[in-house]
Protein backbone atom coordinates (compact mmCIF):
# COMPACT_ATOMS: atom_id res chain seq x y z
CA UNK A 1 0.00 0.00 0.00
CA UNK A 2 1.26 3.00 -0.76
CA UNK A 3 2.27 5.81 1.68
CA UNK A 4 -0.80 8.17 1.00
CA UNK A 5 -3.59 5.62 0.81
CA UNK A 6 -2.43 4.55 3.89
CA UNK A 7 -2.66 7.84 5.65
CA UNK A 8 -5.94 7.68 3.77
CA UNK A 9 -6.85 4.66 5.64
CA UNK A 10 -6.14 6.40 8.80
CA UNK A 11 -8.92 8.61 8.32
CA UNK A 12 -7.23 11.57 6.06
CA UNK A 13 -8.45 12.58 2.69
CA UNK A 14 -6.22 12.87 -0.64
CA UNK A 15 -5.42 16.32 0.41
CA UNK A 16 -4.43 15.86 4.03
CA UNK A 17 -2.31 13.26 3.18
CA UNK A 18 -0.02 14.94 0.69
CA UNK A 19 0.13 17.75 3.43
CA UNK A 20 1.43 15.66 5.60
CA UNK A 21 3.93 13.59 3.46
CA UNK A 22 5.27 17.04 2.51
CA UNK A 23 5.88 18.18 5.72
CA UNK A 24 8.09 15.24 6.58
CA UNK A 25 10.19 16.10 3.35
CA UNK A 26 9.76 19.83 4.08
CA UNK A 27 10.82 19.18 7.86
CA UNK A 28 8.90 21.97 8.55
CA UNK A 29 7.50 25.11 6.80
CA UNK A 30 5.03 27.70 6.43
CA UNK A 31 2.02 27.26 4.99
CA UNK A 32 2.56 29.15 1.27
CA UNK A 33 6.01 26.61 1.12
CA UNK A 34 3.58 23.85 1.89
CA UNK A 35 0.54 25.06 -0.72
CA UNK A 36 3.38 25.43 -3.34
CA UNK A 37 4.51 21.75 -2.54
CA UNK A 38 1.17 20.32 -2.94
CA UNK A 39 0.11 22.62 -5.58
CA UNK A 40 -3.05 24.41 -4.02
CA UNK A 41 -3.98 27.94 -3.29
CA UNK A 42 -2.21 29.33 0.29
CA UNK A 43 -5.77 30.22 1.05
CA UNK A 44 -7.08 26.82 0.89
CA UNK A 45 -3.95 24.99 2.65
CA UNK A 46 -5.01 26.85 6.18
CA UNK A 47 -7.94 25.20 6.78
CA UNK A 48 -6.32 21.48 6.09
CA UNK A 49 -3.32 22.33 8.39
CA UNK A 50 -5.68 23.13 10.92
CA UNK A 51 -7.58 20.10 10.59
CA UNK A 52 -4.51 17.99 10.54
CA UNK A 53 -3.57 19.93 13.82
CA UNK A 54 -6.70 19.13 15.66
CA UNK A 55 -6.23 15.72 14.71
CA UNK A 56 -3.04 15.53 16.18
CA UNK A 57 -0.84 15.00 12.89
CA UNK A 58 0.43 18.47 12.51
CA UNK A 59 2.01 20.69 15.20
CA UNK A 60 1.71 24.44 14.96
CA UNK A 61 4.71 26.79 16.28
CA UNK A 62 4.62 30.34 16.46
CA UNK A 63 8.44 32.07 15.81
CA UNK A 64 8.88 36.11 14.83
CA UNK A 65 5.41 36.86 13.91
CA UNK A 66 4.89 33.85 11.28
CA UNK A 67 3.18 30.32 11.99
CA UNK A 68 5.60 27.04 11.34
CA UNK A 69 3.82 23.89 10.60
CA UNK A 70 5.66 20.56 11.99
CA UNK A 71 4.81 16.80 11.10
CA UNK A 72 3.86 15.28 14.27
CA UNK A 73 6.64 12.24 15.08
CA UNK A 74 4.88 9.19 13.43
CA UNK A 75 6.15 6.96 16.97
CA UNK A 76 3.47 9.96 18.52
CA UNK A 77 0.86 9.35 16.36
CA UNK A 78 0.88 5.19 17.00
CA UNK A 79 -0.62 6.04 20.23
CA UNK A 80 -3.79 7.77 18.75
CA UNK A 81 -4.51 4.99 16.29
CA UNK A 82 -4.21 1.54 18.34
CA UNK A 83 -7.34 0.14 16.09
CA UNK A 84 -5.03 0.74 13.30
CA UNK A 85 -1.90 -0.11 15.18
CA UNK A 86 -0.37 -2.57 11.68
CA UNK A 87 -0.93 -0.35 8.95
CA UNK A 88 0.46 2.71 10.85
CA UNK A 89 3.64 0.61 11.43
CA UNK A 90 4.39 -0.34 8.40
CA UNK A 91 4.69 3.46 7.39
CA UNK A 92 6.59 5.16 9.70
CA UNK A 93 9.88 3.73 8.46
CA UNK A 94 9.22 5.26 5.15
CA UNK A 95 7.90 8.70 6.26
CA UNK A 96 11.28 8.70 8.57
CA UNK A 97 13.42 7.88 5.23
CA UNK A 98 11.27 10.69 3.46
CA UNK A 99 11.55 13.21 6.21
CA UNK A 100 14.44 15.28 7.39
CA UNK A 101 15.44 13.90 10.82
CA UNK A 102 13.39 15.61 13.85
CA UNK A 103 15.07 19.12 14.87
CA UNK A 104 14.48 20.24 17.67
CA UNK A 105 11.86 23.14 18.06
CA UNK A 106 11.87 26.47 19.32
CA UNK A 107 9.27 28.59 19.51
CA UNK A 108 5.41 28.73 20.65
CA UNK A 109 3.12 25.68 19.82
CA UNK A 110 -0.82 26.96 20.44
CA UNK A 111 -3.18 24.21 21.49
CA UNK A 112 -6.47 25.83 20.57
CA UNK A 113 -9.33 22.67 21.64
CA UNK A 114 -9.54 20.27 24.52
CA UNK A 115 -9.12 17.40 22.63
CA UNK A 116 -6.09 18.93 21.38
CA UNK A 117 -4.94 19.14 24.97
CA UNK A 118 -5.75 15.49 25.65
CA UNK A 119 -3.60 14.47 22.37
CA UNK A 120 -0.57 16.33 24.63
CA UNK A 121 -1.04 15.04 27.11
CA UNK A 122 -1.25 10.90 25.91
CA UNK A 123 2.09 11.87 24.25
CA UNK A 124 3.60 13.24 27.69
CA UNK A 125 2.59 9.97 29.11
CA UNK A 126 5.06 8.04 26.28
CA UNK A 127 7.67 10.66 26.45
CA UNK A 128 8.23 11.06 30.23
CA UNK A 129 7.63 7.30 30.84
CA UNK A 130 9.67 6.53 33.94
CA UNK A 131 10.74 10.08 34.30
CA UNK A 132 9.41 13.12 36.44
CA UNK A 133 8.14 17.03 35.85
CA UNK A 134 7.08 19.75 38.13
CA UNK A 135 3.42 21.53 37.75
CA UNK A 136 2.42 25.00 39.48
CA UNK A 137 -0.96 25.50 39.31
CA UNK A 138 -5.29 24.68 40.53
CA UNK A 139 -5.96 21.34 40.42
CA UNK A 140 -9.80 22.11 40.67
CA UNK A 141 -9.55 24.31 37.59
CA UNK A 142 -7.13 21.65 35.49
CA UNK A 143 -9.34 18.71 36.35
CA UNK A 144 -12.32 20.84 35.98
CA UNK A 145 -11.89 20.81 31.97
CA UNK A 146 -13.25 17.70 32.14
CA UNK A 147 -13.00 15.61 35.42
CA UNK A 148 -13.12 12.09 33.94
CA UNK A 149 -10.75 12.23 31.78
CA UNK A 150 -8.23 14.33 34.24
CA UNK A 151 -8.92 11.73 36.87
CA UNK A 152 -7.93 9.02 34.69
CA UNK A 153 -4.66 10.43 33.30
CA UNK A 154 -3.85 11.12 36.49
CA UNK A 155 -3.94 7.07 36.91
CA UNK A 156 -2.48 5.94 33.74
CA UNK A 157 0.13 8.78 34.47
CA UNK A 158 0.99 7.01 38.02
CA UNK A 159 0.88 3.50 36.07
CA UNK A 160 3.79 4.90 33.92
CA UNK A 161 5.91 5.81 36.65
CA UNK A 162 5.70 9.19 36.04
CA UNK A 163 6.81 11.27 38.99
CA UNK A 164 5.64 14.99 40.10
CA UNK A 165 6.13 17.76 42.04
CA UNK A 166 3.31 19.99 42.43
CA UNK A 167 2.92 23.45 43.98
CA UNK A 168 -1.03 23.95 44.26
CA UNK A 169 -3.24 26.48 45.40
CA UNK A 170 -5.18 26.17 48.41
CA UNK A 171 -8.32 25.64 47.35
CA UNK A 172 -6.50 22.73 44.93
CA UNK A 173 -6.85 21.05 48.32
CA UNK A 174 -10.80 19.84 48.39
CA UNK A 175 -10.26 17.66 45.54
CA UNK A 176 -6.29 16.78 45.62
CA UNK A 177 -6.04 12.63 45.53
CA UNK A 178 -3.72 10.99 48.62
CA UNK A 179 -3.32 7.92 47.07
CA UNK A 180 0.59 7.61 46.91
CA UNK A 181 0.04 4.94 43.50
CA UNK A 182 -0.44 8.26 41.55
CA UNK A 183 3.71 9.41 42.37
CA UNK A 184 2.46 12.58 43.34
CA UNK A 185 4.75 14.63 45.88
CA UNK A 186 2.84 18.56 46.45
CA UNK A 187 3.31 21.90 48.90
CA UNK A 188 0.41 24.65 48.91
CA UNK A 189 1.17 27.92 48.27
CA UNK A 190 0.04 30.49 51.12
CA UNK A 191 -3.87 31.31 50.34
CA UNK A 192 -3.24 34.96 49.22
CA UNK A 193 -1.78 33.32 46.03
CA UNK A 194 -5.12 32.01 43.77
CA UNK A 195 -5.41 31.21 40.67
CA UNK A 196 -6.81 29.44 37.80
CA UNK A 197 -3.53 29.21 35.69
CA UNK A 198 -1.59 25.60 35.29
CA UNK A 199 2.34 25.26 34.22
CA UNK A 200 3.76 22.11 33.44
CA UNK A 201 7.63 22.67 33.50
CA UNK A 202 8.94 19.47 31.52
CA UNK A 203 12.90 19.24 30.76
CA UNK A 204 12.24 20.94 27.65
CA UNK A 205 9.35 22.67 27.36
CA UNK A 206 6.62 24.51 29.84
CA UNK A 207 2.69 24.11 29.42
CA UNK A 208 0.66 27.01 30.10
CA UNK A 209 -2.98 26.27 30.48
CA UNK A 210 -5.13 29.33 31.15
CA UNK A 211 -8.43 30.55 30.83
CA UNK A 212 -7.21 33.51 30.31
CA UNK A 213 -5.10 33.08 26.84
CA UNK A 214 -6.67 33.50 23.94
CA UNK A 215 -5.85 29.87 22.59
CA UNK A 216 -6.88 27.19 25.82
CA UNK A 217 -3.23 26.69 25.93
CA UNK A 218 0.62 27.38 24.57
CA UNK A 219 3.60 25.24 24.93
CA UNK A 220 6.75 27.13 25.09
CA UNK A 221 9.81 25.33 24.10
CA UNK A 222 12.58 27.96 24.68
CA UNK A 223 15.90 26.36 26.82
CA UNK A 224 16.28 29.89 28.79
CA UNK A 225 12.85 30.07 29.48
CA UNK A 226 12.61 26.42 30.56
CA UNK A 227 15.62 26.89 33.04
CA UNK A 228 14.30 29.67 35.23
CA UNK A 229 10.91 28.31 35.45
CA UNK A 230 12.92 25.13 36.86
CA UNK A 231 14.68 27.47 39.31
CA UNK A 232 11.78 29.73 40.83
CA UNK A 233 9.80 26.22 41.30
CA UNK A 234 12.81 24.83 43.01
CA UNK A 235 13.08 28.18 45.21
CA UNK A 236 9.87 28.44 46.08
CA UNK A 237 9.46 24.40 46.78
CA UNK A 238 12.40 25.01 49.24
CA UNK A 239 10.68 27.70 51.03
CA UNK A 240 7.19 25.97 51.64
CA UNK A 241 6.79 23.65 54.63
CA UNK A 242 6.05 19.97 53.83
CA UNK A 243 2.52 18.56 53.88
Amino acid sequence: MENAAILENLGLDQVEAKAYLALTRLGGSKASVIAREIGIKRTTVYPILQTLAQRGFVNIYFRKNHRFYYAENPQKLMALFQNKLDAFVNVIPVLTMLGKHESTCVGLQFIETLDELKIFYNGILEEYKNKSYCVIGSATAWEGLDTSWFINFRERRGRARIKTRLLLTQESGAINPEDKNLLRHWKYLPAQYDFRSTIDIYDDKILIVSPALSSLAVVVAVPVMTDVFKSVFDLIWDMLPAV
